[in-house]
This record gives structure tokens, C-alpha cells and sequence, in this order.
């Protein structure tokens, strides 16, 4: 059993009486139901893998499980006691999209191939309806006729396209080329969505459904997040999320009034549900782990329904910028401890097109029980901080990047006593890189290092991932055949010789994100040049570790790792 339970996917079932979510307090992912009439709490699958998520479909449940963490989601239908397969083919993901004219709507794409294909199942029958070249998203219903298709671009942005399921009619609309979300339609006529159309932050648009003409309704300089409509049909609430923390606003669009919510300000919003005039949310802070909780719309009442204890020994956190080599402000987040020449662990997050925010983390928290000093940066490339911060890492500009932690280590000893002696650096996948990078270009800054499912060579995660992936990963890291000669020049693989800090490497078999070989790769080049590294390897994980079993052991050899290290 986990010490902390994590809680995910927070829905509302058709009736209104239950929330279902995902949860692992049984060591693995599994669904469970909360009924808010009486109150009970019961697990609701028990299935051999983990559930990686679910919907309410024509009363029934749809729920997707994968093998061993490998992404190639099978999908499978409940309903009335009834069990049936969608999907049973592990060649293949499988992208749950929309329910119409008793249709199961999903994408499908071969795990060595380039397309995707646009399915529609029902009664045993399956049947490919269109074939893309690109990678394809479902982003909704439109109306009876036709969904609402992205196509991604790049590795940011994404063209939407309207696609007729009787006819096969496949047409462009005239939004223009950027990232876009949260759509959700209001009436026949109108529809909101979130995009950075016009400037480079996630803001609120209305739509008018016949000609696609759009208007701005919201103008946040940070990124509207989660969204959904209330019953009225006229009021949206949404979370934006400012310096990472989420602020919970409701916006009346016919009276154009934006009002910004009494909730909690100092952690973050994972999911969220409406029924009636209360709001139903998974949340957690640095200092909180996750709780289920209701918002009153009308009293501004919040109340915990059930979750994770309060910590018993809160950590001193922080949120601020530091200034980087070229004058950038990097924000992060800090996990303080009192006192002098203070051991520091920086952890650099993964993606790159993602950021750390202030939710509650595990790991840090056993790490800070031990004395260390947490600090979590957004490095540039993060998400977050408008569209302009996101490019400023791609291709040839990485090292900038790296650079910024190093900023950071600099920072950390002038301004929050951290000794120079003992200052680790870990990453998860572009984190990993990040760590593998920086124990290469900057070997003497750091007391040991920790790469988890980390890259080693550009070159070869790009040649060995999935054809689907390789464009829209060489956007942000280079392109085989025009960045050569960059790619090899700071791939840490290349330079395993020059590592000075002990190395753990944790990584899986079945990663289609960043291969097995990633790792193996720089551990026997690590023995080779004779440098102090070990690979631990789990066998029945992914990208994402799910199972608490495993989860539990990696915190727990980090913890050792370092407070090892720290003693020599």
C-alpha cells in the first residue's frame, strides 16, 4: 500500500449521483465511484493492468487499460454486467474520441507506422472511415453529422479540421495554424475554446459555429487551462494557471462579467466536474497531498469529501525567478530547509513542452525529511509562460537550456545556502537528457546525478522512436539529416568519459517514449570508460511509472543515493 494516494480523472456519471476517478491505493491504477448521496467509496474495476482512463458512454462504462505501461490503450465496453472488447489488437494505440449514432468514434495508429486511422465500431463491426498522414485528434462533437479534428503541425501547434461521419467529407476550417483546447460547444450556433491566437497565451474564445469566425473574450497574460460549461449554458468556469498555481474564474459570456473565485490560490487544480451549483475537484499543493473536494458556487463553501491526510511535518516552500546567463528570469519552486551548506537536489522536470507545478510530490517530501533542499525550476522550452518561453530551447539552442541550470545552481549557493560540495541534479525523460547533459558539459558541479527514462543521444532516440513521433519530437530537438553534426556534438553518450558524479539509471522495457536502449546505451558506455553508474530496470512499467510497488522502490533508492553520497 502507497503512503499517499494519488487521484486522477475526476468525472461525473450520467446521473449525477456518483463521481468515478482513478485512483492507486491498491498499488496499481484502478476506477472507483464516490456516491454523494450516502457517501460510499467503492472500487470499481480490478483489472490485470492499470486503468489509464475511462468515460460515461450510453450508460455504460468505456474504459482503456495497456500492457505493462506500452501507451497501445485497448479499449473495452461495460454495460448491464455485459463485457465487450472494442479494441484487442496490441499493435495498434487506440485514442478514444466521441459516441454518435451508436458508433464508437476513436483513432487508431500501428505502433511502427505513420498513419492514423479514423475508425468507427459498433456491434462487432469496425470499419476505417478516413486514413491521415499526420498525427489526428479527436477534439469533439461538432453536431449529428460531423467531428472536430487537430493535426498537429509541429511540435506545438495544430490545424482543426471539420470531418462529416456519414460522408467521408474531410474540410479545413479557417481557424488559423496554433495550439488549441477546451472545446466546448454552448448551442447550435456558438461554441467557447481556449487558444493563443492573436498573442501567445491560452485565453477564452467564442466561436460562431457556422462561418468559424471567432472573438476574444478573456486577456490573461498566463494559460487558461481546465474548463467546462454550466447547465445554464451561458457560464464557463475555468482554471488558469498563474506561475503554475491555479486560479478558478467564472465567466457569464452573455453579460461578459468575469469573476474570480474565493479558492485556494497555492497549489494546483488536477481535474474538475460541475453538477448543479457545485464544482467538484481533485487538487493538491506542495504542502497537501491529493484530496477530492467540493466548491459551492452560490455560498463559496469548500469541503473535503476524502483523500490524503494533511502532512504531518509541512515543508517550508517558495516560488520565485532567478536571473539565467542571458538576463532571462527562470522561475521555480523551492522546498526550504533552514540552516548553512545545505545539500540540494535540483529535479528538472520532463517534456520539454511541459512545466512543474506546485502539486504535491512524494518524492520531494521523503527527500526533504532526510534535510535536503528541493529546488524545481522551468527551465526555458517550459510550458506556462506564453509561446514565446516555449521556443526559446528548440534545436540548436539546448544549451541555453542547461545553462539555465547551472544559473540556478549559482543562485541556490548565493541566495539559499546551498553548499557548492553537495549539489545533485535528477530529470525524468527530457529531464533525464537534461541531468545526462549537464554531468557531460558541466562535470564538476555536481555530487551525483539520477537519470530516469532520460535520452542519451538525440540521433538515436529519434531514429529508434515510433515513425508517428519522429517529426514532431525533431521540431524540438533537430532534424536527422540538418542537425547532425549539433546532435552529436552534445550528446551525452559521446561524452560518458568526461562524468565525474556517480549515476543511477532508472528506465523500463516497455518505454515507447524513450526507448529501452536510451539507457543501455550510456550505462555500458559509462562501464566501458570505467565510471561509477548502475541501471535498475523494471519490468513491468512504461514511460510512466504506475505501479506504487515501483514508485515506492525508485523514491527509496534515491533517498539512499543521496544521503550516501552526501556522507563521502
Amino acid at each position: 500500500m502507497t503512503e499517499f494516494i494519488k487521484y486522477l480523472s475526476l468525472k461525473k456519471d450520467e446521473s449525477g449521483d456518483n463521481l468515478y476517478f482513478i485512483s492507486d491505493e491498491t498499488t496499481k491504477r484502478e476506477l472507483h465511484r464516490y456516491n454523494l448521496n450516502n457517501e460510499e467509496l467503492i472500487q470499481v474495476t480490478n483489472e490485470k493492468e492499470n486503468v489509464k482512463n475511462f468515460w460515461h458512454v450510453d450508460e455504460g462504462l468505456l474504459i482503456a487499460t495497456d500492457y505493462n505501461g506500452n501507451e497501445r490503450e485497448q479499449l473495452t465496453y461495460i454495460k448491464n454486467g455485459s463485457v465487450q472488447k472494442i479494441t484487442d489488437d496490441g499493435d495498434y494505440y487506440h485514442h478514444y474520441g466521441v459516441y454518435m449514432k451508436d458508433h464508437f468514434i476513436f483513432l487508431r495508429n500501428h505502433h511502427d507506422g505513420k498513419d492514423f486511422d479514423l475508425v468507427k465500431y459498433s456491434q462487432g463491426q469496425l470499419e476505417v472511415m478516413a486514413t491521415f498522414e499526420r498525427p489526428t485528434s479527436i477534439v469533439s462533437k461538432f453536431d449529428d453529422e460531423k467531428i472536430i479534428l487537430s493535426q498537429q503541425v509541429n511540435n506545438i501547434d495544430k490545424e482543426i479540421y471539420l470531418f462529416n461521419i456519414h460522408t467521408g467529407e474531410y474540410k479545413k476550417t479557417p481557424l488559423s495554424i496554433g495550439r488549441f483546447s477546451n472545446y466546448r460547444s454552448l448551442n447550435e450556433e456558438t461554441a467557447v475554446f481556449t487558444s493563443d491566437y492573436l498573442e501567445g497565451h491560452m485565453n477564452l474564445y467564442l466561436l460562431n459555429k457556422e462561418d468559424f469566425s471567432f472573438r476574444k473574450l478573456t486577456y490573461f497574460k498566463w494559460d487558461i487551462e481546465k474548463l467546462l460549461i454550466l447547465n445554464d449554458k451561458e457560464t464557463v468556469v475555468f482554471e488558469v494557471n498563474k506561475k503554475g498555481f491555479s486560479q478558478l474564474f467564472q465567466y457569464k459570456v452573455t453579460e461578459d462579467i468575469l469573476e474570480l473565485l474565493d479558492f485556494p490560490t497555492d497549489g494546483v487544480i488536477h481535474s474538475i466536474q460541475n453538477i448543479d451549483s457545485k464544482l467538484y475537484m481533485i487538487y493538491s499543493s506542495m504542502n497537501q497531498p491529493h484530496i477530492v473536494c467540493s466548491y459551492d458556487l452560490m455560498r463559496h463553501e469548500l469541503i473535503k469529501l476524502f483523500g490524503n491526510e494533511d502532512l504531518k511535518e509541512p515543508m517550508t516552500v517558495s516560488h520565485s525567478t532567478y536571473p539565467s546567463f542571458d538576463g532571462l528570469d527562470v522561475p521555480y519552486y523551492l522546498y526550504e530547509q533552514a540552516g548553512e551548506n545545505l545539500s540540494t537536489a535540483i529535479h528538472v522536470h520532463g517534456g520539454p513542452e511541459s512545466q512543474a507545478r506546485p502539486e504535491f510530490n512524494e518524492l520531494y517530501y521523503k527527500l526533504y525529511k532526510e534535510g535536503f533542499q528541493i529546488a524545481v525550476p522551468n527551465i526555458r522550452g517550459s510550458t506556462g509562460y506564453s509561446k514565446f518561453y516555449i521556443g526559446l530551447d528548440n534545436q540548436e539552442k539546448r544549451m541555453d537550456a542547461a545553462k539555465d541550470v547551472v544559473s540556478l545552481r549559482s543562485h541556490l549557493c548565493a541566495v539559499h545556502d546551498a553548499n557548492p560540495e553537495n549539489i545533485f541534479i535528477m530529470g525524468r525523460s527530457y529531464g533525464g537528457f537534461m541531468t545526462l547533459l549537464l554531468i557531460t558539459q558541466f562535470p564538476k558541479l555536481w555530487r551525483a546525478a539520477v537519470d530516469i527514462v532520460g535520452i542519451s543521444h538525440f540521433t538515436t532516440l529519434l531514429s529508434n522512436t515510433p515513425a508517428w513521433r519522429r517529426d514532431n519530437r525533431s521540431y524540438e530537438y533537430g532534424f536527422i539529416g540538418k542537425h547532425d553534426e549539433f546532435m552529436q556534438c552534445i550528446a551525452p553518450l559521446n561524452n560518458a568519459h568526461r562524468v565525474r558524479s556517480p549515476l543511477k539509471i532508472f528506465h523500463s522495457h516497455h518505454d515507447v517514449r524513450v526507448p529501452f536502449s536510451e539507457s543501455t546505451q550510456m550505462y555500458e558506455k559509462m562501464k566501458e570508460v570505467h565510471k561509477d553508474v548502475e541501471l535498475i530496470v523494471y519490468e513491468n512499467e512504461g514511460h510512466q511509472y504506475l505501479y506504487t510497488e515501483n514508485q515506492d522502490d525508485m523514491n527509496a533508492r534515491i533517498v539512499k543515493f543521496f544521503k550516501e553520497e552526501t556522507k563521502k
